[in-house]
This record gives structure tokens, sequence and C-alpha cells, in this order.
């Protein structure tokens, strides 16, 4: 190198950089170590892999509030198909297992397209065996996406929406869009509609979304209960 001082002020920075890099380390490790968790350098390392109960634990714990409440494998629709084992088998790997109902056909995709490339990008790490993660076949993710999308939940648009400029009809549509495209009212009978807006309310609670008040609740319930299924 031409210039000395140049080639000298490198290395002290690369020195530098190293350094750090260890202190960090040492000290991730140990308080890592401290907390009684798998030690970063081991897991980096492969020596800590996470099984999959280990793995929710840990997703929730880091996301609180952004994962959305699941449902249990025998209350999925056709819940003995081989495409609904695959459901369960993949998609609750890092969290609750999904209803296919969370989102429209239009939505799920998308949103599939997503969990897969996660999936794999968790799979093929295999120097930094961190997690235990199953990476679908090409074919296993078509049946899944088809199966999300046979099973959606049906949605409507605002202008869709009967009586649109009422007072039900746009605390509807601004609440219940929050997560997901709007349902269609006619999705549930007025024997249901109660109980699914309770669940929403205490979802959107456990989501961080904006909750809709008791009074909220009682307009909205109102208007789903005179345009739902008969």
């Amino acid at each position: 190198m031409k210039n000395p001082g140049l080639l000298a002020l490198a290395i002290v920075f690369i020195m530098t950089g190293v350094l750090g890099l260890t202190v960090f380390t040492w000290f991730a490790g140990k308080r890592m170590t401290e907390d009684r968790t798998v030690p970063m350098m081991d897991m980096m390392m492969g020596k800590g892999v996470m099984n999959k109960g280990q793995m929710k634990e840990r997703m929730k714990s880091m996301m609180p509030g952004m994962l959305p409440p699941g449902v249990k494998p025998e209350n999925l629709p056709e819940s003995d198909s081989r495409v609904a084992k695959l459901l369960t088998r993949y998609c609750a790997q890092c969290h609750d297992l999904p209803s296919p109902f969370m989102h429209s056909g239009e939505e799920w995709p998308a949103i599939a397209g997503r969990m897969f490339f996660r999936m794999s990008m968790m799979s093929g790490m295999q120097g930094m065996s961190m997690m235990d993660i199953e990476n679908p076949s090409a074919k296993e993710r078509d049946a899944i996406v088809g199966y999300l999308k046979k099973h959606a939940m049906k949605s409507i648009s605002t202008s869709e929406l009967p009586a649109p400029g009422s007072e039900g009809a746009v605390l509807f549509s601004e609440r219940c869009s929050q997560c997901h495209s709007l349902p269609n009212p006619k999705l549930h009978t007025a024997e249901e509609w109660p109980g699914v807006v309770e669940r929403m309310q205490a979802n959107m609670r456990t989501m961080g979304r904006t909750v809709i008040t008791e009074n909220e609740k009682k307009t909205v319930t109102g208007f789903l209960l005179n345009q739902a299924r008969k």
C-alpha cells in the first residue's frame, strides 16, 4: 500500500470492530444464560434448536398483541381432510392455527405467500439451526392456498352494504375491517351474530386495534341483526 498511515488506520478500525463484536457477544450470551434461556452463541452454532412449542412461545413474547387468536384443528372446515391436516402441520409452527375465515379469498394468496417465504427462510438456516421449521412443497402450498380460498370469509365492499349511510353500517365498515376485509352481513344468522361480534371485540383488544365500545357494539349488532341471513 502506498500510504502506510491509511493501512494502520484500517487495521485499527478492523480490530475495534472485532473487539466490539466479541464484547457484545459475551455480554449477550452471559445475559441469556443468567435468564436460563439458550445462550446466544450456542443457538448460533446449532446447539440450541427450538422446537415448535418453544417457537410459538418465543413469537408470542416478541410480538404481544400482534398475533391473532387461533382455532383448534378439530374446528377447521373438513377437519379430517388431508389439506386441513397440512394447514395444521405447517401453519401452526410459529403461531396459533389460523382459521380460513380470518381473511377473504382475495387476501389469502398474498398472506400465505408471505408465510411460505418465511418458512422457507427459517427452514433453510441449517448453519444457524435456531429453529425446527418445516417447509411445505410446491404442491402442498397450492393445496393449502386452495383450501384457504375455498373456506375463506365472504366479504363485501362498503358501497354494497345495505343502508350504507346508517350509523350501524358506518360503524360496521370502520371497526370490522381493521384486521380483514369487511364481512358480508349475510354470513351469519341473527342468532349467530351477537356471539361473533362479542368474539371480534375481544380480538380487537388482543390485536391492539380500536376496540368498539359497548354502545357501538349494540349499534353494530343491531345493524347486523337486521341484515342477517334468514
